[in-house]
């Protein structure tokens, strides 16, 4: 990184290499600058290299404290960004998009992770959450698995991400969208989310895998299926206003936030946060799946879970 232009010039001769490759390696021996990261993998709401991505129904990428701090500003509901519709889910970390930019951009995320992660428990109390990081060995076939769409099994098509992280090919998104995760290891509800396909992921599989992902563009095409997927509008159930609303606390499952109607918490968990989820969460049995929620709480899937009253949180 410290080379000068005489000593790039020098080494670009001796190899065969053009000084722009060469001044391009250098400028990287530090693993890389934060103006090597694309637009695509930016923050929606801060422009900043996104860190903990959470990818939302409208298909808008934001860092997980940004989409956080967000929620708990709002009045209400959040405003995306980009598109001005509310966001209604707090999404759980997008996996492949964040194996992607800690491999990709090693050195840019240090920075990101040492000013996200205080900056989240200083100002609101709460961790980052933990997650698997991939193997280095064998790290682009473990990142081809994650980019399988839980509904074809095949690499992800238009991806689109639900509020739960799990992803699907925008021509399988359903009339009607998902109720459920089609995920069974996950299983939370959906509320009918029809997400908008995500440019921030298409963007990632296009530069990592590029042949892929023009081979299974031909693959649909040979088998003529519309790959755009005309039910991928970033639309939900709206639920009735006259549910009662549990101002500030978000679902550990599908993370619908405000929970709305019933909720219900886990009578065990002594985590200051707790651990809760919606009704529909609930009776789809995520809890007995789980053993940790949104915030690292520590729980068991056989805790006891009991229905809250519409005192009990403000």
């Amino acid at each position: 990184q410290d080379l000068c232009p005489h000593s790039i010039h020098a080494l670009a001769r001796a190899s065969g290499t053009s000084v722009c490759t060469m001044a391009g390696k250098a400028g990287k021996a530090d693993g890389d600058v934060v103006r090597d990261v694309p637009q695509e993998l930016r923050c929606a709401a801060t422009g900043k290299p996104l860190y903990m991505p959470v990818v939302t129904t409208q298909g808008v990428a934001y860092s997980y404290s940004a989409l956080f701090e967000m929620f708990m500003a709002a009045r209400a509901l959040p405003t995306c960004k980009v598109t001005g519709e509310p966001i209604a889910f707090f999404p759980s970390v997008c996996l492949p998009l964040h194996h992607h930019l800690m491999e990709q951009y090693k050195g840019v995320m240090r920075g990101r992770r040492q000013q996200d992660e205080p900056d989240l428990a200083e100002r609101f109390g709460f961790p980052m959450p933990m997650v698997e990081e991939l193997p280095e060995k064998n790290f682009d076939e473990a990142l081809l698995e994650e980019l399988e769409c839980v509904v074809s099994r095949e690499l992800v098509y238009e991806p689109c991400v639900l509020s739960s992280g799990s992803i699907v090919s925008a021509y399988c998104v359903p009339e009607g969208g998902f109720l459920k995760d089609p995920n069974r290891t996950v299983g939370c509800a959906l509320y009918g989310q029809a997400p908008r396909k995500s440019m921030a992921v298409e963007a990632m599989i296009k530069a990592r895998f590029p042949q892929h992902y023009t081979e299974r563009a031909l693959e649909l095409a040979k088998e003529g299926i519309q790959s755009a997927g005309k039910h991928a509008k970033g639309t939900w159930n709206e639920l009735s206003p006259a549910l009662h609303i549990f101002w500030g606390l978000g679902c550990d499952g599908c993370g619908l936030w405000p929970i709305r109607g019933s909720a219900w918490e886990d009578a065990d968990c002594q985590d200051r946060v707790g651990f809760h989820l919606c009704d529909q969460c609930y009776q789809l049995g995520f809890h007995r799946r789980v053993v940790t929620g949104k915030f690292n709480q520590t729980r068991m899937p056989n805790c006891r879970m009991v229905q809250m009253a519409e005192s009990d949180f403000m």
